[in-house]
């Protein structure tokens, strides 16, 4: 699977995720859940001193066409794109999602949601 990854342009931590969640509802989606991996590590015993944190998005119209294209793509929803802490600075990576359609029937689908998750992470 292709991961996408860019550095973000200097803003604090804060600013990244809510401009990251402003920008996804702009597009279309829904955030379902959030994930603070330092806190949930910290929170277990764990020394993680990195900030990294798990947006899932979820545009409905988008999930219903891969599901409709093919029910089996099912399993790379919802949407998954993250902010991380890196030696260089704050990078907003997720996964491919046109990579992760192969040669599904879903695949022009999965290329259209690559583009808005594109746009969503170009904004930060």
């Amino acid at each position: 699977m292709k991961m996408i990854d860019r550095k973000t342009n200097g803003k604090d931590f804060e600013t990244l995720k809510e401009q990251l969640k402003e920008t996804a509802v702009k597009e279309g989606f829904a955030v379902l859940h959030e994930y603070d991996f330092r806190n949930i590590l910290t929170s277990k015993g764990m020394d993680f001193d990195k900030a990294a944190h798990v947006f899932e998005l979820c545009k409905p119209t988008k999930a219903h066409e891969v599901l409709t294209a093919d029910i089996s793509m099912g399993v790379n929803l919802p949407c998954r794109i993250g902010i991380f802490e890196k030696e260089d600075g704050y990078h907003v990576i997720y996964p491919d999602p046109e990579s992760m359609a192969g040669d599904s029937q879903a695949k022009p689908t999965m290329s259209e949601i690559g583009f808005l998750l594109e746009r969503i992470s170009s904004s930060l």
